[in-house]
């Protein structure tokens, strides 16, 4: 895959439950977030117009520290993988999701360097017919459900219609059974004046020919009549059959559509979930592997953070072995200074180079006490009243004291001026400078301060930065590089586990 995308484009296809096209309603694209395991609004409310949507996402090279999530999709991108995208539909912050595709197809176009997420086609769900999981809710489908309505839609026009011959034969069941009673009623009447012939042929024989005349021919009309009437009842008996079995064939067809109806929308509601669950597990099994990457990078890290606190703890031991070489090497030209000063025949003795300095070093010592002082030293002359003699280090100035003055000559005695003025040409060192202790375990600054002549103060402060680890320093008073004093506190804080 082409890692340098600059654009994102989301596009697909939105009908209602009846594949009536739709407008107005709002829609919002999703990312889901692996680092915190949650879904995320990419972009604003989208206007769906003729059923289509279409947004594109511009992919900066510079982006926003407050842009995180344009940030991730890039990583992911710029790793080779495709980031997961949902549609949902616009809702209240407080409302469950309304999922309405989470599944899409993916094409670049090298040219543009344009990376299309479709969505392709999908139909909104009836009511009864949403899915309610417990984290969203699943309001729309990849698969054409109208058709079953259709389906549904046919069916019920042949009940109608089944229903309705059913009504038309039931009519003409009630007027063979009028009939039947008609022809019973004319039979009741015919009978009543057979009857009454009859009678009459026993007072008047002259008519019993035309009454058996008579007799013979509504004999044969009755039988006539009974058989039209067994016939009617043959035809009704046909037709309450095929009445029946067409209500057999209704109640089979409406058992039949309903259980088709409900298999098949199991079905694909079975697939539905099955495609969830194996979405999920996908990104159970990438957050896995994306934890155990964190976790080695995280170890790796750590182990840099041991060896670069072990490196200072070695070049904070290197500076105390300096500063002891240094220390030694001081008290080394004291004593000689000792064993120089006892072996010259006076005590006071001393050359003039070293008088000096001596001088120099306390009116530096005392400009620095008084640094903070609203007075200050100015130009200094000095007159000293010594004896002047050639030694081996040069001219020695023999400071007197009274007691040594008592076997002195006056005139051995010399008065000598030394004017101490500010050198504009030197290199500034009054003062002290605090040295720099961050980073550094409690062991080490101990040793550094140790060589300033300061006291510590150490502090342990929970923190869960993980730039940090535990027994490091990370905050100093006074500041490296301020003016300190010989024996001065300096407080440093340490990190300590925040548990």
């Amino acid at each position: 895959m082409i890692t340098d995308i600059e654009f994102l484009q989301f596009k697909g296809q939105l009908f209602d439950a009846s594949n009536q096209s739709i407008t107005g309603v709002e829609v919002v694209v999703q990312f889901y977030n692996i680092n915190l395991n949650s879904w995320v609004s990419l972009t604003e409310a989208l206007m769906i117009k003729a059923s289509k949507f279409s947004h594109t996402i511009e992919i900066p090279d510079r982006i926003s520290t407050t842009n995180q999530t344009i940030r991730i999709v890039r990583e992911i991108i710029k790793s080779g993988g495709v980031p997961t995208f949902r549609i949902i539909k616009f809702t209240a912050e407080k409302e469950l999701p309304k999922v309405i595709a989470s599944d899409f197809t993916v094409s670049i176009n090298k040219e543009k360097l344009l990376l299309d997420i479709n969505f392709g086609t999908n139909w909104l769900l009836k009511n009864e017919a949403i899915i309610n999981a417990k984290t969203h809710v699943i309001i729309a489908s990849s698969l054409r459900i109208f058709e079953f309505d259709n389906a549904m839609l046919t069916v019920e026009k042949e009940k109608e219609e089944l229903l309705k011959e059913k009504t038309t034969v039931e009519g003409q069941l009630v007027n063979l059974n009028t009939a039947i009673n008609s022809l019973s009623q004319e039979k009741e009447i015919l009978t009543s004046e057979f009857n009454l012939v009859r009678t009459q042929a026993e007072d008047k024989e002259e008519l019993l020919g035309e009454l058996n005349t008579s007799l013979t021919l509504l004999n044969t009309q009755l039988e006539e009549e009974i058989q039209e009437k067994k016939e009617l009842q043959e035809y009704t008996t046909t037709l309450e059959n095929q009445i029946s079995v067409l209500e057999n064939t209704i109640v089979e067809l409406e058992a039949k559509d309903a259980e088709n109806f409900e298999a098949k929308f199991l079905e694909l509601q079975k697939k539905v979930i099955d495609l969830e669950r194996t979405q999920e597990n996908s990104l159970q099994e990438k957050e896995a592997f994306l934890s155990s990457i964190d976790k080695l990078q995280n170890d790796i890290k750590i182990s840099q953070e041991a060896i670069s606190t072990r490196d200072m703890e070695l070049a904070a031991s290197q500076t105390l072995i300096d500063s002891l070489v240094q220390k030694n090497a001081k008290i080394t030209n004291e004593l000689e200074e000792i064993k120089e000063f006892n072996a010259i025949e006076h005590p006071n003795k001393l050359s003039a180079s070293k008088v000096y300095g001596s001088i120099v070093k306390d009116v530096i010592k005392a400009d620095e006490e008084l640094l903070n002082s609203k007075y200050k030293l100015a130009n200094i002359s000095l007159n000293l009243k010594t004896t002047v003699e050639k030694g081996p280090e040069g001219t020695m100035l023999g400071l007197i004291d009274f007691e040594s003055a008592k076997g002195i000559n006056g005139a051995a005695v010399s008065d000598i001026s030394i004017d101490i003025v500010p050198n504009p040409t030197a290199i500034e060192t009054v003062g002290r400078k605090m040295p720099n202790l961050l980073g550094l375990t409690e062991t080490a600054v101990r040793k550094i301060l140790l060589d300033h002549e300061l006291k510590l103060d150490a502090v342990y402060h929970p923190t869960n930065d993980s730039n940090l680890i535990s027994g490091q320093s990370f905050k100093q008073s006074p500041a490296p590089g301020a003016n300190i004093e010989e024996g001065q506190e300096v407080i440093v804080i340490f990190a300590k586990p925040l548990n």
